[in-house]
Order: structure tokens, then sequence, then C-alpha cells
């Protein structure tokens, strides 16, 4: 199986000829890398964690380009049907479905939004940046309020004897019992100011062989920020051998 990352929370994976993707999103940071509307719509099916506009935004585009239909919530269909989908492009699924989808046997569990701690706030709503960037801060504040998060899902993907648990943001239901020992965790690393001290809770709960960060790029300043992984990887090899640590590179295969 094979997995690329195309910034912010966007993974498709592919097996056996298929594809699906997870949240498309192009930045709105001009200076990075940034997949086409035709590139994402190449990779077939979508899959949607939550709302927000930074996993929902661009898929009317995304699907008015292809013949893809998208597996979300509720609130996220609605929102969807607002933006000028065609109801019959959206399957909407809850916490428990089981979906046969080519090779890939997904389930899903419920899931839940990372809380952002006050000194991450502070830091991003009153530093330099933010006065600096004032109009884009306006902006995203607007697109928060019309992209409501709706329920957070979380999908384990099965494929080519593998097993993916996926995470759109990064926190979990305490009375989910969700798989441990997967083959691999994607862990979107973004939204606190401790953050590599509040991960060791999922790494515990858990037990992954591997884990594949994402959402760590600037992809829309000056709310979000890059995020430095040297010493979380540092950190894990530590606490926990023999636990690969996968910061994946942009549009780059990553196989497992």
């Amino acid at each position: 199986m094979e997995i690329r990352w195309f910034g912010t929370a966007t993974l498709a994976f592919s097996d056996e000829g298929q594809s699906i993707v997870f949240d498309p999103f192009i930045s709105l940071n001009n200076e990075l890398p940034r997949p086409t509307i035709t590139e994402l719509a190449q990779y077939g099916d979508i899959f949607i964690t939550h709302g927000h506009f930074d996993h929902l935004i661009d898929v009317p585009l995304v699907l008015k380009a292809g013949n893809a239909k998208v597996y979300c919530s509720e609130v996220a269909a609605a929102t969807l049907v607002r933006d000028g989908v065609d109801q019959s492009r959206i399957k909407v699924i809850r916490p428990g479905d089981c979906l046969d989808h080519g090779p890939f046997k997904i389930k899903v569990f419920k899931g839940e939004h990372i809380k952002f701690d006050l000194p991450l706030i502070i830091k991003t709503l009153f530093s330099r940046r933010a006065v600096a960037n004032f109009t884009d801060l306006r902006k995203l504040v607007r697109l928060a309020k019309l992209y409501p998060q709706g329920e957070v899902l979380v999908y384990l993907i099965e494929a080519d004897g593998k097993t993916i648990l996926h995470l759109g943001s990064l926190n979990l239901n305490v009375a989910v019992n969700y798989q441990t020992g997967v083959d691999l965790l994607t862990l979107p690393f973004q939204g606190r100011s401790d953050l590599d001290s509040y991960t060791l809770k999922f790494i515990e709960r858990l037990k992954p062989a591997a884990l594949l960060l994402h959402h760590t790029c600037d992809s829309f300043p000056p709310v979000s920020s890059p995020v430095r992984t040297e010493d979380f990887i540092r950190a894990m090899e530590a606490s926990f051998p023999g636990l690969a640590v996968i910061r994946p590179l942009y549009n780059q295969p990553v196989t497992i």
C-alpha cells in the first residue's frame, strides 16, 4: 500500500490500482507546494474526518473535476449541499459503519477534536505575525464560522495485509475501543503548544508499530505554523524503541 501526503491533512492511499483520499485541501499559503484540483480528483472517492474548512472547503471543486463520491458526517454533508454539491454524490457515514471499498476495508469510529491550549491561542492571536496579516486572520475567522466541525470521525483502514488508524485531529474519545497495535497511526501534528508531551498518551494507548506525521505545514497563516518534529522524533526513539516515525515529504510515496 502506498501513501502520499499533499499538505495539511490531505492523505491519499493507493493499493491494487485503486485510491482514496482524505480531507483534500489546497493550502492557502502560496509559498508551499500545493496540489491542483485535477491532481486531487484523480485519487477517487473522498473521506472526511470533520467539517472544518481546511478539511472540506475544496471538496466541491474536487468532486466537480471527477466522478468521486464523498463520505462524511451529517454536518459536513449539510455544508457540502449548501456549497452546491449534489446530494447523490454524498454518503453520510457514522461511527460503527464498515465499508468495503475496493481493496480497502474501512471501519468508522467516533473521534474527538484537539483542544487548543491557552498558550498557543495567545501566541497565535497576539503575535506580530497576526497583526501583520490581520486581513487573513479575519478571513480565517469567517471561514471557521462557515465550516462547523460536526462529528469527528476516525478511520481504521485495512488493505494489503496492513492496518492503519487514521486521525484528522489529534484527539481520541476516551470511551471508544480503538484497535491497538496497528501497523501505522497517522497523527495530525498541529494545534498545541505542548505537542511532544500531549501526543505521548495516544502512543501509549494505541501502541502502533509506526507513526506518520501530517498537518505539520503552515497551510493557513497566520493561524497555522510550521511544526518542528525533531525533538518529538528523538523522544519517541527514546521512549518507544523500535517505533518508526515517518515525516513524509510532499507528494513522495510512503510504502507500508
